[in-house]
């Protein structure tokens, strides 16, 4: 059985029993890491100052100004300044138990307002 970590609406970090890896499923995004990795991805994800990255690159064209470079020429993940502190929400978190009474907005739930 896998054991969850942390989690928030649009993501999880949990253990997985059947490779003892950790994974981070983050709205599109996968990640699987061992501990060490893991590590430092938190570490470096965590220290990222948003308002920062956005004034820094605010003239360019991407909708998302948070950029972060995942360890290939070609591949980076684009955030913007709410996702990126849900990312760093659920990696600051040490066990699902911590989330429990967090409650979820209808825009959190993707629900439309009129669709109960």
């Amino acid at each position: 059985m896998d054991k969850v970590i942390s989690q928030t609406s649009n993501g999880r970090v949990f253990l997985c029993s059947n490779c003892d890896k950790i994974h981070i499923e983050f709205y599109h995004f996968l990640f699987s890491f061992d501990e060490e990795a893991y590590d430092f991805f938190k570490n470096n994800i965590t220290k990222i100052d948003g308002n920062y990255f956005e004034n820094v690159n605010s003239g360019l064209h991407y909708r998302r100004k948070i950029i972060v470079p995942l360890g290939h020429r070609n591949v980076s993940m684009m955030l913007n300044q709410k996702e990126l502190r849900e990312l760093q929400l659920l990696l600051s978190q040490r066990t699902y138990n911590c989330l429990v009474n967090t409650f979820l907005s209808v825009k959190e739930i993707g629900m439309p307002i009129a669709a109960n």
